[in-house]
């Protein structure tokens, strides 16, 4: 690229080097000579001239994708009576002499013709024209701090008109200016001639930049260091102008881009389910999303999931919800997520019934939530079959706070909390808490009094039977939080938050894939000689299989004591060796129908793993294979991947198919089209399947319209019609900073303080809670006024 910023296609044998009109910025041709360029203009004979320098911070002449070069650079000066083609060609070489000159340019003025409304007349200045204005009110009985004065009245300018046979002349130049020129290696700093940052190329990489999560200084940064670096280098304030004007453009356009985003996406995925909630005013309240590979996860890991709704960095304060659950890796999935316009319960229940309705009806077996009031009485009303669990962290923060007595861990109330926690029984869960009641006077009105009330959702002996997957507490939704960190603040839009979710997804999925990758193309390394490890690592994910080797070695240190035998069940006592009596657990082992063990310590029932416990007692009776009872399915390799069962929801009788029976059978025909990709013979066969399909229900569907003709009976359809204009509007901002008013979680002792204002303090006494005006304490006569003397 020419210094010009032209690109060169070649040099004859003359030396002449032709332009392409379309990249030009002056019609002729440049001869070269030395290390100049001369333009050679066969209408004005005008000489225009390029000096590259080769001095330091200049370009050496190389054409770079996205950089100008820069030098030293004379230009011929514009002239009355000089023809240009269009005013743009006019403003480049204006612009380009002003380069060379030593000062920059604008538009100024724009004469338009009152027939047609078309410019005639443009009028191009020194960017130092006017002054000043000295009248300005904004000053009056109050100090404004004022920009520098840039302006100096300069009269230097070039005003063009066009002519009637479309080119546009120069009718005025004046040349002279009233203020010093700015030095060559400093012109580029004038506004007129930092166009660098507005090129397309340049834009779209700020663009892309930013949807990667980094900020304006590490942009700049970059891409001044990707271009070399040079004296038009793009400024902090130049990106973040550039990605204050993009948010701008999409003020009031928000919910609209994000549906047309989420109708996109469906038409790239048919099972991608949306829903959005508005008002009465037709203003965005709520909206989730969940792809189909989140509804296929969730069939098979739906035993428990984590709701949490803590996060809200977007620019209408929305709380980000999302559903997360655990895969076969034991890493976090996602099964879906909203954006919520607040928390009360009427939108918690609009929001887990639109969410069961996309995954077929299914509702989950545990779910994990903070002690949300609105959130627990949602969850009682649209899955009342399913478990609630607070989440342990909470619960931990706030009985610090709230019993003092917890803060020290050594103390008598902790060691007596700890011993009633951790009763494996309800019954001793109650005797114990009784206990601890009497002993410590715990009214019904504390805090730890009315969590006794709600102690169906917080203490273990409750959820013996619940599997949890080893959670107790929301952390993993926290650590799906963590992820936008950095990447998302408090001006980020609808639809980069949307983006930015993508991205998580796509995230987690590919730390899937690496997992998957890595169980299938290594084996695990057995320490015993037993069938039972080797069926567990052939079946088992490698981070599963570690845990279970785990509690498989720890078997080898344990013993076991027969309690009673009845038949064909049998009652031990296992405990690792020298471990002392109360340690143990007691293991109940049915042979009647197969193999049938449970275990006080309820690890296979809440982690889905066999405890040490039960291993011990398997290895002692010499069982040769894993049961596959024990073998749960969301643990295993291909526990994505297999379909799940096909098994019908319908109520009663009903004939109707289901949405989860469908959407079983779409994914069994594109499991075998996925598998045999290449088998011609395997598509043929399913494609006739079909069609043999299709006639029969064509066929039904003419016998029922003859039954219905035949009864006189009408039937309407209702179809959804399809439209490209949609009407919903942004929401409302949320002006309050971190949780709405009308929150309905306790309160800490901690948050509680903080929320009172703080009492009044006399400056006459020292007193709270009152002004010196209205002290009671001060002495008399010590009026404002009553000891001042008129003169």
């Amino acid at each position: 690229m020419d210094p010009l910023g032209l690109s060169i296609v070649e040099v004859d044998a003359n030396g002449l080097i032709p332009l392409d009109d379309t990249l030009s910025q002056a019609d002729g041709l440049y001869v070269a000579e030395g290390n100049r360029l001369e333009l050679v203009d066969d209408e004005e004979c005008q000489e225009a001239s390029v000096e590259v320098g080769s001095g330091d911070g200049c370009c050496d002449g190389l054409e770079t994708p996205i950089k100008e070069d820069c030098g030293s650079i004379g230009a011929n000066k514009p002239f009355e009576g000089q023809l240009f083609d269009n005013c743009e060609d006019a403003y480049e070489f204006y612009n380009l002499y002003a380069l060379a000159t030593g000062f920059g340019i604008r538009k100024w003025r724009t004469n338009k013709s009152m027939k047609t409304g078309e410019p005639i007349r443009k009028s191009y200045v020194c960017d130092k024209e006017g002054r000043k204005n000295e009248n300005e009110k904004r000053d009056i009985d109050r100090e404004v701090k004022r920009r520098r004065i840039v302006r100096e009245g300069c009269e230097a300018k070039m005003d063009i008109k066009l002519t009637k046979d479309g080119k546009w002349k120069v009718r005025c130049f004046v040349q002279d200016h009233c203020h010093d020129l700015t030095s060559p290696n400093k012109a580029r700093l004038h506004h007129s001639h930092t166009t660098f940052h507005k090129k397309a190329s340049c834009k779209n990489l700020m663009d892309k930049m930013h949807s990667e999560g980094f900020g304006p200084i590490t942009i700049a940064r970059a891409i001044n260091i990707a271009s070399g670096g040079s004296c038009s280098d793009i400024t902090t304030d130049q990106v973040s102008s550039h990605l204050r004007k993009q948010r701008s453009n999409n003020m009031g356009k928000e919910a609209v881009t994000v549906v047309n985003w989420f109708q996109q996406k469906r038409a790239e995925d048919p099972d991608f389910q949306f829903a959005v909630e508005v008002d009465v005013e037709g203003n965005l309240r709520s909206m989730f999303w969940a792809d189909s590979r989140a509804r296929e996860a969730y069939l098979t890991f739906s035993n428990v999931i984590v709701f949490d709704v803590t996060y809200k960095t977007n620019r209408y304060r929305m709380p980000f919800a999302p559903f997360t659950g655990v895969n076969h890796h034991r890493q976090s999935a996602l099964f879906g997520c909203a954006l919520l316009a607040d928390e009360r319960e009427e939108t918690f229940i609009w929001l887990f019934r639109v969410w069961l309705k996309c995954m077929f009806g299914k509702a989950p077996g545990c779910i994990i939530t903070d002690m949300d009031v609105a959130m627990r009485n949602a969850i009682r009303i649209v899955f009342p079959n399913t478990r609630h669990r607070f989440c342990k962290w909470h619960i931990d923060r706030h009985l610090v706070e709230h019993v003092p007595a917890m803060r020290e861990e050594d103390s008598e109330f902790a060691k007596a909390y700890h011993h009633w926690f951790y009763r494996k029984y309800k019954i001793d869960s109650e005797r114990e808490w009784r206990t601890l009641v009497e002993k410590y006077k715990i009214e019904e009105r504390s805090w730890l009094g009315k969590m006794w009330d709600l102690r169906s959702h917080w203490v273990p002996a409750y959820f013996r039977d619940t599997f949890t997957a080893g959670m107790t507490s929301s952390s993993r939704s926290e650590s799906i939080n963590a992820f936008f960190d950095g990447f998302v603040n408090q001006s980020t839009t609808l639809q980069e938050f949307v983006v930015q979710y993508e991205k998580a997804v796509v995230d987690r999925r590919k730390k899937e894939a690496e997992e998957d990758w890595r169980t299938k193309s290594s084996r695990a390394v057995l320490r015993t000689k037993s069938t039972l490890e080797a069926d567990a690592a052939k079946y088992y994910t490698r981070v599963i299989f570690d845990m279970f080797q785990l509690e498989f070695i720890a078997s080898m240190d344990c013993w076991e004591d027969i309690e009673s035998e009845n038949g064909n069940m049998t009652e031990y006592k296992v405990g690792m060796r020298n471990e002392e009596e109360w340690r143990r657990y007691k293991v109940v082992y049915d042979a009647s129908e197969g193999v049938n063990a449970t275990c006080e310590c309820a690890m296979f029932e809440t982690q889905g793993i066999l405890c040490k416990h039960i291993l011990r007692v398997m290895d002692m009776r010499r069982l040769r294979t894993f049961p596959e009872r024990y073998l749960l399915n969301r643990w295993t390799i291909g526990a994505r991947y297999r379909v799940t069962v096909l098994e019908s929801t319908s109520k009663g009788d009903s004939n109707e198919v289901t949405p989860f029976e469908k959407w079983c059978i779409t994914s069994k025909v594109q499991r075998v089209l996925d598998e045999h990709p290449r088998k011609k013979s395997i598509s043929k066969k399913i494609e006739e399947d079909l069609n043999i399909w299709l006639a029969e229900c064509e066929q039904s569907k003419k016998d029922r319209e003859i039954v219905l003709e035949s009864s006189g009976s009408q039937v309407q359809s209702n179809h959804l019609i399809e439209t490209s204009e949609i009407f919903i509007h942004d929401p409302k901002v949320v002006t309050t900073k971190g949780r709405p008013k009308n929150a309905t979680r306790f309160k800490s002792p901690l948050e509680v303080s903080q929320s009172q204002p703080k009492p009044r303090t006399c400056k006459k006494c020292g007193g709270k809670g009152h002004y010196a005006s209205t002290c009671k304490n001060r002495p008399k006569g010590d009026d404002d006024g009553e000891n001042l003397s008129v003169h």
